[in-house]
């Protein structure tokens, strides 16, 4: 329904992008999961990321047993991964930054931080975000 439940940031001290994205799934699923969330869709501008769900062997081998923990909760409850352009996504790449500042390795926030109002209407209405170079 697009409702805000809640973000997270977290400091991940990870240098391979691949693992972030990773990480950020799993943490999501996670929080969905401790949330008793049981329809839950996700979007994922990592395309490799939305495939391991169904070609596991793509999972970093250091997050196998929390990524399969992850699949078998989205086994149990309504779950959809869809890939999105990082363009269409520009509250999420906002939000990433959160976690570089305080460098805490999870913070939840009840509220949307209120630098990312703007994106987050952005993203509400489906409207485009583009970056310029």
């Amino acid at each position: 329904m697009g409702k805000f439940i809640g973000t997270f940031s977290a400091f991940l001290d990870v240098q391979i992008a691949l693992v972030a994205e990773f990480y950020g799934v799993i943490y999501a699923l996670e929080e969905a999961q401790k949330l008793g969330l049981t329809n839950v869709g996700l979007e994922c501008d990592s395309a490799l990321v939305c495939v391991a769900f169904t070609a596991r062997k793509n999972v970093p081998w250091m997050l196998r047993n929390r990524w399969n923990t992850c699949i078998n909760y989205c086994g149990k409850i309504r779950f959809r991964v869809t890939h999105i352009f990082r363009e269409w996504n520009a509250c999420i790449n906002k939000l990433t930054n959160l976690g570089f500042i305080p460098r805490e390795s999870f913070h939840w926030y009840n509220k949307l931080p209120s630098s990312r109002f703007l994106e987050f209407f952005i993203n509400s209405y489906s409207l485009p975000m583009y970056r310029f170079c």
